[in-house]
């Protein structure tokens, strides 16, 4: 494969900084619904390098919400994830639109600024104040790079437009109707030097209540949804990545560790930060623990239930130490379930 095939279809102002020109977005040859190229700018200028690079992302982890959700409850909530530098900083699923902007928001307040952030359903006047507005003070528009959705009314684009049109809107209907089959199965391929690496695609869904998810403790529907929630957005983080979700919302993050521990600690500090409490939410590793340190940690926090794979030598200790603390614990085979390990 040749990376200078397919055509240009959208001119970016630089690549990741200014002195990368030029910068495009190559595209061809794919019917897939959420190929980058079918997003239309319908207010604001042109993406930059690396929106295209976050809505890829935020493409990524929302179908993954949305396969989660189809394959083990049978139906896909209202999604809404922000981004911001590559990773999920905010996400939130549920019935109530409004609520929904609102908890993707307040995931993490100071994050989400500056960032994008994608929605599953059309933005109207009521939610484009929600965007500007919830938890501003003093009349202070919050800022957003771009904001994503099926659609928006001609009302929720005057409202949203920022000067110098730095706020991107771009629709892409397909948004909408996210299920099973929205993952991207195409092969994935990273430029290394004098050539590229070629992969298959991440697609792998946990069936929560299978016979191979060894399973200890109890949970609630609820916690189950939690835990799809954490699942889809810690798989599409850049690794190590331990995510706490509490009803119906990401508290936090912690992303890029290079141990485990490391990805517990910030997890529990972002989510401590951004004002929530960590007491009885679920946790998402991953991989697997390979000492009983980062359950520790998680627990000291007061989360209730760990979804993480299996494959540790010490796989029996962080059993007996979850049992010991009363934490339900979901393990799948690491080799079946591992994370998108992102690098």
């Amino acid at each position: 494969m040749n990376f200078t095939r397919g055509e240009p279809t959208l001119e970016c102002k630089y690549g990741e900084n200014g002195y990368q020109t030029p910068a495009a977005l190559y595209s061809g040859g794919t019917e897939d619904p959420f190929a980058l190229n079918r997003f239309e700018v319908v207010q604001g200028t042109a993406p930059s390098y690396n929106n295209l690079c976050d809505l890829d992302r935020l493409l990524q982890t929302a179908t993954h919400v949305a396969a989660g959700f189809y394959l083990n409850i049978g139906e896909v909530p209202m999604i809404a994830v922000a981004c911001k530098h590559g990773n999920p900083c905010g996400a939130a699923i549920g019935s109530d639109r409004a609520r929904v902007a609102m908890q993707a928001l307040e995931g993490d307040l100071r994050a989400v600024f500056g960032g994008l952030i994608l929605l599953s359903f059309e933005v109207d006047e009521s939610i484009a104040e929600v965007l500007m507005t919830h938890k501003m003070d003093g009349g202070v528009r919050r800022l957003l790079d771009g904001i994503v959705a099926p659609g928006f009314t001609t009302g929720a684009m005057e409202m949203l437009a920022r000067k110098g049109d730095k706020c991107r809107l771009l629709t892409n209907p397909a948004l909408g109707n996210m299920n099973r089959g929205s993952l991207d199965a195409a092969r994935r391929f990273r430029y290394v030097r004098g050539g590229f690496l070629a992969q298959p695609n991440y697609t792998f869904v946990p069936r929560l209540m299978s016979d191979e998810v060894e399973r200890t403790g109890e949970h609630t529907e609820g916690q189950i949804e939690d835990m799809i929630l954490a699942w889809a957005i810690g798989s599409t983080s850049n690794s190590n990545t331990v995510t706490l979700v509490k009803e119906s919302m990401l508290i936090g993050n912690g992303v890029g560790q290079q141990d485990r521990v490391g990805g517990c600690k910030l997890a529990v500090m972002r989510a401590s930060d951004a004002g929530h409490d960590t007491s009885g939410s679920v946790a998402y590793s991953d991989s697997f623990f390979p000492f009983v340190d980062g359950t520790a940690e998680l627990a000291n926090a007061g989360v209730r239930t760990i979804v993480a794979t299996s494959g540790s030598i010490r796989d029996d200790e962080v059993k007996e130490f979850c049992r010991d603390k009363g934490i339900t614990l979901f393990l799948y085979p690491d080799s079946a379930g591992r994370g998108f390990f992102g690098h």
